[in-house]
C-alpha cells in the first residue's frame, strides 16, 4: 500500500516536472522566435477613428524598422509600446505576443468632448479624461466647438484638470472641461447643444443647434441644477410661447430663469 502511495507521488512529481520543462523550453522558443506580423486592433468609443491600421504600421517602421522577422526581445516590447503609446490620438495600448509568433496590438482610441479653438486660433480636441490632442488629417470628430477668450495654449497631452502654463484663463478651460463633460454625458444635451462661448469674466454661453437663443450659463457652478432648470423650462413656458419667442435665457440665478426677447 506503502509503495503503491510513493509511486503515485513519484509519478505526478515526473508529470509536472516535464510540464515545467516543456513550458520553459515554449518559453525560450517563444522569445527567440522571430516576429512573423502583428495583429492591430482599434477601437473607439465614440466612433472616432483618427487613425488606421496603416498609421500604426508607419509609426512602428519609423521608430523601431520593420517588426516581421525581428525577434521581439522583452526591451523590444517595450520599446514598441512607448512607440505606440506616445501617439497623441491613443488612449491605451496592450502589446503581447501571441503563440503563433505574431505580436499583439490593441489600441484605444481618445474619446473627444470637445473641439476647442483658442485665442490663438489654435484648434485642439480635449478627451473624456481632459487631456488636450491635436486635430487629425483623417477624421473630424462632430462635437461642441468652444470659443472665446481662451487663452490657454495648445500643450499635447497635457491635461487640463493639471497645472497648465498661463493665467486664470486656463481656469476657464478646467470649467470648460466641467461643463462639456455634462453635456457630452446626457444624450439630450449632446445633441442639443453645438457651441460654447467662454466670456472674458469666465461665464459660458451655449448655443443650440438651432441657435434660437442665447443660453447665459454663468460659472461652472451647479452645472446639473441649471440643466435641470433649463429642462423644466423648455418644457413650460418656452413650450407655450414657441422656440423664437426669447433671444436669451439666463441660467445663472438659483431659482430663476431670466429671459429677454
Amino acid at each position: 500500500m506503502m509503495l503503491r502511495k510513493t509511486l503515485y507521488v513519484i509519478f505526478y512529481l515526473l508529470v509536472i516536472a516535464g510540464l515545467a520543462a516543456l513550458f520553459g523550453f515554449a518559453s525560450r522558443y517563444h522569445k527567440i522566435t522571430p516576429c512573423s506580423n502583428a495583429d492591430i486592433t482599434i477601437t473607439s468609443a465614440s466612433g472616432n477613428y483618427f487613425i488606421h491600421y496603416d498609421d500604426i504600421i508607419e509609426s512602428i517602421n519609423a521608430h523601431l524598422d520593420s517588426l516581421e522577422g525581428t525577434v521581439m526581445t522583452a526591451e523590444r516590447m517595450i520599446n514598441l509600446h512607448r512607440v505606440i503609446g506616445s501617439n497623441p490620438f491613443v488612449a491605451n495600448a496592450n502589446v503581447f505576443r501571441t503563440v503563433q509568433g505574431r505580436v499583439g496590438i490593441e489600441i484605444t482610441l481618445r474619446d473627444p468632448v470637445v473641439r476647442i479653438v483658442n485665442t490663438d486660433n489654435q484648434s485642439f480636441y480635449i478627451d473624456s479624461e481632459g487631456y488636450m490632442f491635436p486635430l487629425s488629417d483623417r477624421h473630424t470628430a462632430r462635437v461642441m466647438i468652444a470659443t472665446g477668450h481662451i487663452a490657454a495654449p495648445f500643450v499635447a497631452g497635457a491635461n487640463v484638470n493639471d497645472t497648465l502654463p498661463g493665467g486664470k484663463e486656463d481656469a476657464y478651460l478646467s470649467g470648460l472641461f466641467q461643463l462639456v463633460s455634462f453635456v457630452h454625458s446626457e444624450s439630450f444635451w449632446s445633441a442639443f447643444i453645438d457651441h460654447v462661448y467662454v466670456t472674458a469674466d469666465g461665464k459660458y454661453e451655449l448655443t443650440p443647434r438651432n441657435a434660437v437663443h442665447i443660453i447665459q450659463f454663468g460659472k461652472a457652478e451647479r452645472i446639473a441644477h441649471k440643466f435641470k432648470k433649463l429642462k423644466m423650462f423648455y418644457t413650460g413656458n418656452l413650450a407655450q410661447k414657441g422656440w423664437y419667442y426669447y433671444r436669451t435665457i439666463n441660467l445663472e440665478f438659483n431659482n430663476q430663469v431670466i429671459c429677454s426677447k
